[in-house]
């Protein structure tokens, strides 16, 4: 039976999320292949530079992650039948570097964080073009075009009526952006929130004060209505909040689900779609951590 890859991706389940006053809904990109909505952009990447020939089965394809893009580049090498190599941060938690061992894909640890890592793969890169190809998610529009394709096309069947509001954090900002600029083209009065870390949360960078120039996030920020910072400790106290309430998501998830409850308290009637970008088995070193520290009960 032929797979229809890009189906899959696309069809995520969307859920309703517990609010009498309020239409809340998530995008549960969880539920994905490879359990993130980066899944998409690892598969346009590679999809887009086969067409163009920027790839083949000659080079490796070299990129520097610390979690769901280096997860979905690894998986998708065995559908794509390429050479991934992966950076990645040397204290990147370890299920995930056995998850992306697991698709037998190669990884490289180096330095402390993500930016240490694209350092180190710029360098590589330089050093041999010849061998590698460099698909850059935060310079690459093929991340941009696999929201378009993949993630909008589901808010516009699913939840586009009377949508007031969308909010998601801001990764490499393709998921925020992308989708907003067509949300917005249907509806102007559309508000976007993203939501951005004052500190490093799990290696998310802060859009306010990052040296590393994305250019579809210069091109398309103005799109943002309203930013909402976040710091580790919140996210640690929503993180408690969220266990005890069953939602097993990453920690961006979140952070975006809890801020969200609190800005609802006092609200009516407002609809609202949200995205919940990965699984929280991707983040059992972290959540062990938080669970032993604040003596939650996951019972």
């Amino acid at each position: 039976m032929k797979v229809d890859i890009e189906k899959a991706l696309k069809n995520v389940p969307i859920v309703s999320l517990c609010d009498k006053n309020n239409e809340t809904y998530a995008l549960m990109e969880k539920y994905n292949i490879c359990g993130s909505i980066k899944a998409k952009v690892a598969y346009f990447m590679i999809k887009t530079a086969l067409e163009e020939w920027k790839l083949d089965k000659n080079k490796i394809l070299l990129e520097a992650s610390s979690w769901n893009t280096a997860i979905a580049l690894a998986y998708f090498w065995n559908i794509f039948d390429i050479k991934v190599k992966i950076i990645l941060p040397v204290n990147t938690a370890i299920c995930k570097k056995k998850l992306i061992i697991s698709y037998w894909a190669e990884i490289v640890e180096h330095g402390n964080i993500t930016d240490d890592c694209i350092k180190y793969r710029n360098k590589l890169f330089s050093e041999d073009k010849e061998k590698y190809f460099l698909p850059d998610q935060y310079t690459n529009y093929a991340n941009f075009n696999a929201h378009y394709n993949l993630t909008w096309p589901r808010i516009e069947e699913k939840l586009w009526i009377d949508l007031g509001f969308f909010c998601a954090w801001l990764w490499t900002s393709g998921t925020l952006l992308w989708t907003a600029k067509y949300l917005k083209q249907k509806n102007p009065n559309i508000k976007i929130i993203a939501i951005n870390p004052v500190e490093r949360v799990e290696w998310l960078r802060n859009f306010k004060i990052t040296n590393l120039k994305i250019p579809f996030y210069e091109e398309y920020k103005h799109l943002i209505d309203e930013v909402i910072d976040v710091t580790e400790e919140d996210i640690e106290i929503w993180l408690w909040l969220y266990l005890n309430r069953g939602y097993l998501v990453g920690l961006s998830s979140w952070a975006v689900l809890s801020w969200l409850t609190q800005y609802l308290k006092d609200k009516k009637w407002l609809k609202w779609c949200v995205i919940a970008p990965d699984w929280w088995d991707f983040y059992l070193d972290k959540v062990g951590e938080y669970v032993n520290m604040n003596n939650i009960s996951c019972s």
